[in-house]
């Protein structure tokens, strides 16, 4: 058997390192039979850089639509997230619009 060995470790460290092996963990389980394998499942949590990302938007932008009430959000702790499935229903609902630069009706 292995000795345990001990150290103090602060404890913002010690929960970002539960984070990361929960998100780990719940990222390792089997895919439900139903549906097809390669869609993410619906409790799939994001960032907001990761939600920016996917929505091709600044950081900025995400945190005012979840101000506005256009995200959902779930806190833990210190930190935002927002489900997989809630930015895609989001994104499909709000439509887009390309705003025109410059001299756009010049001809």
């Amino acid at each position: 058997m292995e000795p345990v060995v001990f150290s103090p470790v602060p404890y913002a460290q010690l929960l970002e390192g539960l984070r990361v092996i929960f998100r780990h963990e719940a990222n390792q389980r089997p895919a439900p039979a139903t549906g097809t394998s390669d869609a993410p499942a619906a409790t799939d949590l994001l960032t907001v850089q990761e939600a920016a990302e996917m929505l091709d938007v600044c950081p900025q932008t995400v945190h005012e639509w979840k101000r506005r009430g256009l995200l959902t959000y779930h806190k833990m702790g210190r930190r935002t997230y927002l489900k997989r499935a809630e930015v895609l229903a989001a994104l499909k609902s709000e439509k887009r619009t390309v705003k025109a630069g410059k001299g756009a009706g010049r001809a």
